[in-house]
């Protein structure tokens, strides 16, 4: 059978040191959770199993997708969160601009680091991030149109 890795210490890490800066303690009261149920369960000791609804309210109250990016990674894909999208005059042209700039700035970065013939880590990091900043908005302005 195959072997997978543990969402647990992930999901005990976000608890410990929430992205919000809500400690362990408030995030079990605010969860209407037992505080050494909730640790037992996201360490994942034996006998603790964590329920799959608790999830996405550990997420909300923590301020985190990282769980979200793990299980993309394990399946071979890509979590990307869609940004909001606002009422107002003309939002579907809003943001094809808003996907055009992001892309134009992916082009342009990549463009200026291929200049010398190599991309160093840190333009590497550069290009990923515009990468990622250009699909959420492509897949913004779907929804959008979707919608």
């Amino acid at each position: 059978m195959k072997s997978y890795p543990l969402i647990s210490p992930i999901l005990h890490r976000l608890a410990v040191r929430a992205p919000s800066g809500i400690s362990a303690q408030s995030i079990a009261d605010l969860l209407d959770w037992k505080y050494a149920t909730m640790m037992s369960e996201l360490s994942g000791q034996p006998g603790h199993k964590l329920g799959a609804d608790r999830l996405l309210p550990l997420m909300d109250v923590t301020g985190s997708d990282t769980p979200m990016h793990f299980l993309a990674r394990e399946r071979g894909g890509v979590f990307i969160k869609l940004p909001p999208t606002g009422e107002g005059l003309g939002p579907v042209q809003q943001q094809c601009l808003v996907a055009v700039r992001e892309f134009g700035e992916l082009v342009g970065d990549t463009a200026a680091a291929l200049e010398d013939g190599t991309i160093s880590q840190e333009e590497r990091i550069k290009i990923l991030r515009d990468g990622h900043d250009a699909v959420t908005a492509i897949m913004g302005l779907l929804k959008l149109v979707e919608g």
